[in-house]
């Protein structure tokens, strides 16, 4: 879990204070090997995403002289989950270095 200090701003309210608002950050594994009961390639993706969070409440105050409440999501905790790895040449955004013809051995 990483944090950020930040003024959050809603509706033309400001925070006093600072607040830490947190993010998941970090390096995940990812693994292609060939599977012999398949027999193909067996691609295992991981990704840092949030596995914990819980609602927090601040006081913003606003030009008026008036306080309204505002609620956000704090992470509390990240982890490396599964997640869906994408094949070469299926996504939109292939570059064309990724397409680069391969020669067969004979």
């Amino acid at each position: 879990v990483s944090t950020t200090a930040v003024h959050v701003e809603s509706q033309g309210c400001q925070s006093k204070e600072l607040v830490n608002i947190t993010s998941c950050s970090g390096a995940c594994g990812t693994l292609t090997v060939y599977s012999t009961k398949i027999k193909s390639l067996q691609h295992t993706c991981t990704c840092c995403q949030e596995v914990a969070t819980s609602q927090r409440q601040i006081q913003l105050s606003c030009p008026d002289n008036t306080e309204i409440t505002y609620t956000y999501t704090h992470i509390d905790a990240c982890s490396c989950l599964k997640t869906e790895c994408s094949a070469p040449g299926n996504s939109a955004t292939t570059t064309p270095s990724s397409s680069k013809s391969h020669r067969r051995r004979r």
